[in-house]
């Protein structure tokens, strides 16, 4: 093999490893790693998808911010598109754990998940939302989060 070949092959590898690289993620000030966001991924399908969509695209994607003919809003969008990178870290613990999410006439009611999830299987379901913004909603997360603790 040249060394022209090599050196592609590195350039792939190095441009393929950059890519798949997770910024780091914490929730309650602990940082996930990559194994442990792809474990809050794998309960996210479990007991999150059926409502905010496999993707975190909210439960109706074409108009995830409309309310439904019944009047009330669906299970909202955890992209950036939405509005969960608005909350800080405890508030989405305690929405996961107790569940609510407004007037039932307004809402489509989230379960609560406080019997069903750890406390650590929720920070791993967190930590992997966090990895469906970007980095400026995930600096204005942290804000809220910070400015929980400061209350």
């Amino acid at each position: 093999m040249n060394c022209m070949m090599w050196f592609g092959i590195l350039i792939v590898f190095f441009t393929a490893t950059a890519c798949t690289q997770t910024a780091e993620i914490s929730v309650r000030g602990i940082n996930f790693n990559e194994n442990q966001i792809v474990q809050g991924q794998q309960i996210y399908a479990q007991f999150c998808a059926s409502c905010h969509g496999a993707n975190g695209e909210g439960q109706f994607p074409d108009a995830p911010l409309v309310p439904d003919s019944t009047g009330r809003f669906g299970a909202p969008p955890h992209t950036g598109a939405g509005h969960t990178w608005h909350h800080g870290d405890e508030l989405l613990i305690r929405y996961v754990q107790e569940g609510g999410m407004g007037s039932p006439s307004s809402f489509y009611p989230m379960p609560a998940f406080g019997d069903s999830l750890t406390e650590d299987d929720i920070l791993l379901v967190i930590a992997y939302l966090k990895t469906l913004w970007n980095d400026e909603q995930r600096a204005y997360q942290q804000q809220a989060t910070e400015a929980e603790h400061s209350n």
